[in-house]
């Protein structure tokens, strides 16, 4: 019921489609080993996302388990998604990796850059350094079935080793909409007509510091 409507695999032919269109834009880089890309209105040209879900546990956003009431109608409470720690992780030396704050939903359903107007990206911690993402920086890609909203926010590494990364995210403030099963025609099983909120705040977490934290430890090899 709470995942994520559109597969992984809709995403990726998606994002092919504009990567296709786009030439490969500068790279911030670092002294520590590191680079961030650095161009808001394209894409890099070998990219991987980094998995925002444990296999564990249901691939989709947090249901709170309660109903919230606004504008005399009730809406289900949802979280984004949760503090997550994901171990080790192979990476490959030279290839670009995305988190969170990635989102596909059927062409004239949810809106995912009104959607990251409201779920920020914040910063993310490259082995202990902190650098704040610009939270404008989202791209969308319309294709005629859906429609993706991502933070165009990338690191690679040139060479390999271990490293540690922590991506932030916060509800800045509440983002209400319909779920698209409902949109489309399909029967609510909480019967509210597909009416979901995202809370602002963190309520399954880290409470205290509001923020949703995804932790890896990436061990970056070559690819032979």
């Amino acid at each position: 019921m709470l995942q994520r409507f559109i597969a992984a695999g809709a995403m990726a032919l998606a994002v092919a489609a504009l990567t296709s269109r786009l030439d490969a834009a500068a790279a911030r880089p670092s002294a520590e080993g590191y680079e961030l890309w650095n161009d808001c209105g394209a894409l890099p040209d070998d990219f991987q996302f980094l998995p925002t879900f444990l296999g564990v546990k249901p691939s989709g956003f947090v249901d709170l388990g309660r109903n919230v009431t606004a504008q005399g109608l009730k809406w289900r409470a949802l979280q984004y998604t949760r503090d997550e720690d994901f171990g080790a992780y192979a990476a490959t030396a030279g290839r670009w990796y995305g988190g969170m704050g990635r989102d596909s939903w059927p062409a004239g359903t949810v809106n995912p850059v009104q959607q990251f107007e409201h779920f920020r990206v914040v910063a993310w911690e490259i082995d202990g350094e902190r650098h704040e993402i610009d939270t404008s920086c989202v791209l969308s890609i319309q294709t005629n079935d859906v429609v993706v909203g991502l933070y165009n926010v990338w690191i690679r590494f040139p060479e390999p080793g271990v490293h540690t990364l922590r991506i932030f995210g916060r509800q800045e403030t509440d983002f209400a909409f319909i779920y698209p099963y409902a949109a489309l025609g399909g029967t609510d099983p909480l019967g509210l007509f597909g009416r979901r909120v995202f809370l602002a705040g963190e309520f399954i977490g880290d409470v205290l510091d509001d923020e949703f934290v995804h932790a890896y430890e990436l061990h970056v090899t070559k690819d032979f």
